[in-house]
């Protein structure tokens, strides 16, 4: 027994010598999800990290999760991050305009880009309203955001070009002939009306803009200047549910254009592996028109529904992300879970 007890002390220290910027209660989870997600991969296989709805506030307990989805995007070769919206929690612009970018440059990292996307609560809109405030004053303009934390993925990703405080892009693995599409779902007009108040408010309306739309039909799905463009398959992310029919959880009003985005992907469905998304606060899998609908659960410690998992600060259950592998090859996309909730295994055509 004692030497069983030494031989377990080596490996703790071992693992907090690994994980020396983590709590001593990540340390033996995360290394048991790597592990398990190393074991889902295969060769060829395109590895992603999406981590959603973290809902940051300045110094808060998803610092600890961006260092580990870090340690695990660099332990798995990751191919890239997304982080699917909601990135922070709603305040004064400055304290959230401060958090936003505190998460941001604690979960980049060399050799493995991570991409945001605009969920309804980033533009902070709802700040003001709270304050029954009437104007914009709390507001974070798309091209606010686009300066603070996406302007750093040009050369990086391909933009709707003249248009990229958008925020809708892509990222294409030439090697794995696979091409990463991040959607903005709140891409509403920032107009301010006379009397000071937004025209659109991100918070509650949402849309894919009819220019998105014709950028997602004639960019995204155009592989004629790349050889073999007819192999490569596409998947697309966005902070949203494209259409919400069957989805769970915060539905809370259709994505204008929604449908005509939906149409693409039909039109296109041999390319296209999966929908991702977030803001809905639950894990669930559901197929529209046989492909794949996915939502992963909040990162934020929230546990908004009775059948999801239980969520204790100061444990891993703090957070959830997800580790996927996408073998194209099988039609096969796993999930590995770190922190609440379960792995995943999801099957697509091919």
């Amino acid at each position: 027994m004692g030497v069983e007890t030494s031989e377990h002390g080596r490996g703790q220290a071992d693992l907090a010598e690994q994980y020396p910027d983590l709590p001593d209660y990540y340390h033996i989870p995360l290394s048991e999800t790597i592990d398990r997600a190393k074991q889902a991969q295969t060769t060829g296989s395109v590895v992603i990290v999406f981590y959603t709805d973290p809902h940051h506030k300045l110094g808060g307990n998803q610092l600890r999760a961006a260092a580990a989805v870090k340690h695990a995007a660099k332990a798995l070769s990751s191919d890239c991050m997304v982080i699917g919206g909601d990135i922070m929690e709603n305040g004064p612009k400055i304290e959230v305009l401060l958090a936003q970018s505190e998460l941001m440059d604690a979960i980049r990292m060399q050799g493995c880009p991570a991409f945001p996307m605009r969920g309804n609560h980033d533009d902070n809109s709802i700040e003001d309203f709270r304050l029954k405030i009437k104007g914009a004053n709390n507001v974070i303009f798309p091209v606010e955001a686009y300066m603070d934390i996406y302007r750093s993925l040009d050369g990086t990703v391909s933009f709707d070009k003249g248009n990229e405080s958008g925020l809708y892009y892509y990222y294409d693995i030439p090697v794995k002939k696979t091409r990463i599409v991040m959607l903005n779902s709140v891409d509403v007009l920032y107009k301010v009306k006379a009397d000071g108040m937004l025209q659109q408010n991100g918070q509650w309306e949402y849309a894919f803009s009819d220019r998105q739309v014709d950028w997602f039909e004639h960019k995204v799905f155009d592989f004629s200047d790349i050889p073999d463009g007819d192999k490569w398959k596409v998947v697309i992310f966005s902070h949203l549910p494209i259409i919400q029919r069957g989805v769970k959880g915060y539905v809370d009003g259709e994505v204008e254009n929604g449908e005509k985005i939906w149409k693409v992907i039909k039109t296109n469905r041999n390319q296209v592996v999966a929908c991702l998304f977030g803001h809905v606060h639950i894990d669930q899998v559901l197929y529209q028109d046989g492909i794949p609908l996915i939502s992963t659960l909040n990162a934020v410690s929230y546990r908004n529904y009775a059948e999801s998992p239980d969520r204790t600060v100061g444990t891993a259950s703090e957070t959830a992300f997800d580790l996927i592998s996408i073998d194209c090859s099988k039609g096969e996309l796993r999930m590995t879970r770190f922190g609440a909730g379960e792995d995943r295994i999801v099957i697509f055509e091919v």
